[in-house]
């Protein structure tokens, strides 16, 4: 008896439960506006998909698109062919004539010119494990793992890198050919530079907190010339000196240091300067680096220079963009000083750009698939 009488309470409180959960009130669809898009670069035609939610209840929609270059257009699934290259920001509003909603969203599109250089990019797509080249080669590379730090050796016309999944310095020909380890067993591997003269390759451990340095050759064992920092990120050799960047908190953090090829003599060079990117002019002697000025403001990230020799002269180079929470953030700085030109890769808005020395007449060169992060050009 008691048996049945607790199925029967089960039973009950089920049927309950159903009714309760069935006679609970749904809340009515949203009006949510958003859309998606395909670009002919070359036509500089782009055909825009329409992906917004219209629930029943809203009767009669109307669309109304602004493509950012003036025009617009009231139909649901446009194309629109833009008279210029550039980058725009499309906006498309709906308005649902029986709920009186009006619901907005926007994007950047980005139209580029063919890439016409007479020489090739490299740079490092973490997101595929790839430094991919373009311009006069056209080629991917695979990388192995995630890294950060791409040098170029012209004299051997072979790239370096740092691969820190597998905890190695990697290097290959420029084609892709030949990919040789060159020092293994590391604790941590982020971005690197080369002593062309000396042959030395000097890269960063963010895991020790440390510069090491080996022979380009792979030959000998690798050595720890500086210990002590705590996040040490960027890395450029100049004239017999190493710059350090150190992304932590202060006071070790938010500085760059100098320190002789050796590691001797470590001190700080700038200081306040919360950075990823590095790349040095040779001929006007000014080291390139991106700062991070303020963490938690988006809008603080900048590019600046100083002269090697006399570093009170601290000039802002360009503004980077500012994407997400803190930010975007530089990996990879090159310099052309002959054409005196800077080139430098835009993580969070995955965009190779380029400007004069001097931070005049920006342009985005490239639109990557991933994430870029280190730089290298090969003339």
């Amino acid at each position: 008896m008691t048996k049945n009488l607790l199925v029967w309470i089960l039973a009950l409180t089920l049927y309950a439960c159903g009714s309760v959960y069935e006679d609970f009130p749904v809340p009515p669809a949203s009006l949510v506006a958003q859309f998606s898009y395909e670009i002919n670069q070359e036509t500089r035609e782009v055909t825009f998909v329409n992906n917004s939610i219209i629930p029943e209840r809203a009767g009669s929609v109307t669309y109304t698109w602004s493509f950012g270059d003036g025009n617009t257009s009231g139909e649901s699934n446009p194309t629109h062919t833009y008279q210029n290259y550039g980058e725009y920001n499309v906006k498309l509003v709906i308005i649902a004539s029986e709920v009186s909603e009006i619901k907005e969203t926007s994007s950047e599109l980005a139209l580029l010119q063919p890439i016409n250089i007479d020489f090739t990019l490299f740079y490092m797509d973490t997101d595929f494990s790839l430094i991919r080249g373009v311009g006069q080669t056209s080629v991917d590379i695979d990388a192995g793992g995630f890294g950060a730090g791409i040098a170029l050796d012209p004299v051997e016309n072979k790239l370096y890198f740092t691969d820190d999944d597998n905890l190695q310095i990697k290097r290959v020909d420029i084609d892709g050919s030949n990919p040789e380890v060159v020092h293994e067993g590391l604790t941590g591997a982020t971005n690197l530079t080369l002593d062309l003269e000396n042959r030395k390759v000097y890269w960063t451990n963010r895991a020790d907190g440390s510069v090491q340095r080996g022979n380009m050759d792979g030959t000998g064992t690798f050595e720890t010339i500086i210990t002590g920092l705590s996040l040490p990120e960027g890395i450029a050799y100049h004239d017999g000196k190493v710059y350090i960047s150190d992304v932590d908190v202060p006071p070790i953090g938010e500085n760059i240091y100098v320190a002789n090829a050796n590691g001797s003599g470590l001190e700080v060079f700038i200081s306040g300067s919360w950075g990823y990117g590095m790349g040095i002019d040779p001929i006007n002697e000014r080291l390139y680096f991106g700062d991070q000025g303020v963490y938690d403001n988006p809008a603080d990230n900048r590019i600046k220079s100083v002269n090697l020799k006399d570093k009170s002269d601290i000039l802002v180079t360009t503004n980077l963009e500012a994407i997400g929470a803190n930010g975007s953030r530089t990996y990879g700085i090159a310099i052309d000083p002959q054409e005196g030109h800077i080139y430098w890769g835009d993580r969070n808005g995955q965009k190779i750009k380029k400007a004069n020395l001097d931070g005049s007449d920006v342009e985005t060169l490239l639109v990557t698939e991933g994430t870029p992060r280190g730089l290298a050009i090969f003339k």
